[in-house]
């Protein structure tokens, strides 16, 4: 069986990284940066380090922007970073890679062309969305070129909440009745998944993870009630009411946890994470026995011939799924049918928005490390990290909780980094003893694992002869020049 790969096409934020208003030093700048000036000193800056009297880039303050473009910080081209988005790619029996893009951002084709030449990723054969926000479905219509190219339909998998949002912002998209002409537009095969679905894509196995992102507050309309002998009154309206947003994430061949957005994980998505190994079935799947889910799902994960367009993928129809629109049932898997101590998850990956402020509709870094202590999976990827916190930081932060901390002091950003690690250490998130035994800090060292940023154009994989994961160092794409 092929390893299964993995490929970081972005990991920042809905903004990307770096900020034109941080490399233009417009102001006033935001309490987040302004907390993280250093104060003036009598020594001088390092080279790379912030000079608030030097010539640009030397003059930014947030480390993060001013990393991205200063060519005297070592690795600073790891904080340009696009909407957290991957890969995941198998080859098939012929040898062929097979790649699934996982949400297909603003930055999507900005990235697609920084790193699919250096991966050789020459197709883009299916797309899974995680949640209808502009980082994760803006760059859908730049998939028309693919299409093309490809001379088939590409199946887009979504829950049917993002469905509905897609269809509102790209009504040619789900309709082509809605097209003014006069150019091309891609051709899709939308493929409605419920929230908990477990399907195969290309061999891959897909468990969908719902979590919440951040909620809603939705009053209902005002009503009017008729009264005796009188006109009608209106009623005042309801208290608003919190509703979860629902973002998707995914477990692929129960090998990857990939949850990109996430301010709550409910329990039921846990046991499906705890439990991947069990054989679970649908109660409300509409098919009779195990062969027809598996041969249904492979009838939407196949493709026509027929050069485009073709209208049965991209019809002209009611943006409403209709009959043909089938939903992706879950499915049992066919293949690795353990019990759920089939062994340590190989890699989880995280969002982790911020190392102390926390925020409504992301994972902070306390609570992203409580995810991968629970998961305790071999290693941990932090995605969707923002500014002013540069790779840099990030992975002092990391070798802090390992005892490695201070491996780098000629860096230029050091002095920043040291008042960051200090902050971080005396928040009560960190410092606070959860038991009356031990604080949060003390329970990271304890427990060992390993947890990492991750940066745009690394290439992890699992599923090889020997074992585990591996970072591909001669396939990942990196440097100044990308």
């Amino acid at each position: 069986m092929s390893p299964l790969q993995l490929l970081f096409l972005g990991t920042g934020t809905s903004s990307g990284l770096p900020l034109a208003p941080c490399l233009t030093l417009s102001e006033p700048w935001p309490w987040s940066i302004a907390q993280t000036i250093p104060t003036s000193s009598a020594k001088s800056p390092p080279k790379g380090g912030f000079d608030p009297n030097g010539s640009w880039p030397s003059n930014i303050p947030c480390a993060c922007c001013r990393s991205a473009v200063h060519r005297d910080v070592p690795e600073g081209w790891k904080n340009r970073r696009g909407n957290t988005s991957v890969v995941v790619r198998k080859k098939d029996k012929k040898g062929q890679w097979r790649n699934i893009v996982v949400d297909v951002g603003k930055t999507f084709r900005e990235q697609a062309t920084r790193f699919f030449p250096r991966w050789g990723v020459k197709t883009v054969d299916a797309v899974i969305l995680t949640h209808g926000h502009a980082d994760a479905y803006f760059g859908l219509d730049d998939l028309r070129e693919w299409c093309t190219r490809q001379g088939k339909p590409i199946p887009i998998y979504l829950n049917r909440a993002t469905y509905e949002i897609v269809a509102n912002s790209f009504p040619y998209l789900v309709d082509k009745s809605a097209a003014s002409g006069g150019g091309d537009i891609p051709t899709l095969q939308w493929n409605i998944i419920e929230n908990e679905a477990s399907f195969e894509v290309f061999d891959i196995h897909v468990q969908a993870l719902p979590t919440h992102h951040g909620v809603y507050f939705r009053s209902p309309p005002e009503t009017a009630l008729p009264t005796a002998g009188s006109a009608s009154t209106k009623v005042p309206p309801v208290k608003p009411v919190p509703e979860p947003l629902i973002c998707l994430g995914y477990m692929f061949d129960r090998e990857i946890v990939y949850i990109s957005d996430v301010s709550f994980i409910p329990e039921t998505t846990w046991d499906l994470i705890t439990n991947r190994y069990d054989v679970r079935r649908d109660d409300n799947a509409k098919h009779d026995n195990v062969s027809d889910l598996i041969d249904g799902v492979k009838r939407l994960t196949s493709h026509s011939k027929a050069i485009l367009p073709t209208p049965g993928m991209t019809p002209t129809r009611p943006r409403t799924p209709s009959s043909d629109f089938i939903p992706v049932q879950s499915v049992p898997s066919s293949f690795n049918r353990r019990s759920s101590s089939g062994g340590r998850l190989p890699i989880l990956i995280i969002d982790a928005l911020f190392p102390i402020r926390t925020h409504s509709s992301h994972f902070n870094l306390a609570q992203a490390l409580d995810a991968a202590m629970r998961l305790d999976a071999e290693i941990t990827y932090f995605v969707g990290s923002s500014h002013p916190t540069s790779h840099y930081m990030w992975q002092e932060i990391c070798r802090s909780f390992r005892g490695e901390d201070g491996q780098r002091k000629d860096h230029p950003d050091n002095d920043q980094c040291k008042t960051l690690l200090r902050n971080l250490m005396a928040d009560e998130q960190f410092s606070g003893t959860q038991d009356g035994k031990e604080s949060f800090a003390q329970k990271l060292i304890h427990w060992g694992g390993r947890a990492e940023p991750a940066w745009d154009g690394l290439v992890v994989q699992v599923g090889a002869k020997d074992g585990g994961f591996q970072e591909l160092e001669n396939e990942s794409a990196g440097g100044w020049g990308i």
